[in-house]
């Protein structure tokens, strides 16, 4: 009888053995919520990561236009203008006066006013400038010195050795007004005689002009539709962001410039 009890005992255990390990019945349930909730996850991380390259493309963009607005970033749409009046043949002639001024690596822009070599420029553009090179559109370079300067008008006069060289004329008659038609000629950024055309936006100690400035175009002449120097370019405008206006050239009136004519 005891013997026929222990074989129970070791039939139960062998079958307890068996099943042990058989996995419950819960694991082959399929958890849908525990298998939606990562692809949830990451769509929403997806999501956000885009959210954040549309926000941070958008404050470049931003950034980018306020610096292109501040340093008036320029466009090169004169080329092409600059080209079709080059081919004008007053203009052509006006051109072969307007000189390029290098020197300590710099350069800026400057025309002849005499055939034996008076150079008219900004003071800004030939200050602590040593030596000063002067450059002809055919090719001749003439050391210079300089001669006279006017600081409070950003103005210098220079003087160069030179025998019948092509030069401007200074508009005596002082009857420049707003509206004029003028050109510019000078050297903006790393071109050289490239005119543009605009008005006279007003007068006054200083002309106001609508033709595109660069920088490089310091001491560019204002040549009105006689041919003659009104005035000569030293700055441009800077308007304010969101204020609606456009940049405008500033020049120095030519009668504000002592013995000019002399």
């Amino acid at each position: 009888m005891e013997n026929q009890n222990n074989s129970q005992i070791t039939d139960e255990e062998d079958e307890k053995e068996l099943f042990k390990d058989e996995p419950d019945l819960e694991d082959f349930l399929f958890d849908e919520e525990g298998e939606d909730k990562p692809a949830k996850s990451k769509a929403r991380s997806l999501l956000a990561k885009m959210i954040t390259l549309v926000i941070a493309l958008s404050l470049v963009i931003s950034v980018l236009a306020v610096w292109v607005r501040v340093f008036n970033m320029p466009s090169f749409s004169f080329l092409p203008k600059s080209n079709e009046l080059s081919k004008v043949e007053n203009i052509r002639d006006y051109k072969k006066a307007v000189v390029t001024i290098e020197g300590s690596g710099t350069k800026g822009t400057g025309f002849n006013i005499s055939e034996d070599g008076t150079i008219v420029t900004n003071h800004h553009v030939i200050e602590n400038m040593v030596p000063i090179t002067v450059v002809f559109p055919n090719g001749e370079i003439l050391q210079a010195e300089l001669v006279e300067d006017y600081p409070e008008l950003d103005i210098a006069l220079l003087e160069v050795e030179g025998d019948e060289l092509p030069y401007l004329e200074i508009q005596e008659e002082q009857n420049w007004v707003g509206g004029d038609s003028i050109y510019v000629i000078g050297n903006p950024l790393a071109y050289n005689q490239i005119v543009m055309e605009g008005n006279i936006t007003k007068t006054g100690e200083r002309l106001y002009l609508s033709a595109p400035i660069e920088k490089g175009n310091s001491g560019s002449p204002v040549i009105d539709g006689d041919g003659k120097v009104v005035g000569v370019v030293y700055a441009m405008t800077i308007p304010g962001i969101g204020s609606g206006k456009e940049p405008e050239g500033l020049a120095v009136p030519v009668d504000r410039i002592p013995d000019l004519q002399d």
